[in-house]
């Protein structure tokens, strides 16, 4: 994954992306980590919102989940929490 400069707010969350490279060669990556990038490639590059990523079949925690593993998306309780 590249690029960490701000891409503004995407449902409800700050994208830290601009862009998401995929590795070229995947079949040796398990399952959890394709998964991970195919919603990373989804949100990011084309713009998918978590919604439209949970009708694939996918629940939206799964989705968050990889999102903030990833990098993508900014964790909101730790900003929560630091204004407390």
């Amino acid at each position: 994954m590249t690029d960490k400069s701000s891409n503004g707010v995407r449902d409800g969350f700050n994208v830290r992306q601009t862009r998401v490279e995929l590795p070229l060669e995947n079949t040796n990556l398990d399952s959890e980590l394709q998964t991970d990038l195919l919603i990373c490639h989804l949100f990011v590059n084309d713009g998918r919102s978590i919604g439209d990523i949970t009708r694939l079949g996918l629940d939206n925690q799964t989705v968050v989940r990889a999102l903030l593993k990833r990098g993508i998306i900014l964790d909101r309780r730790k900003s929560a929490r630091a204004n407390l």
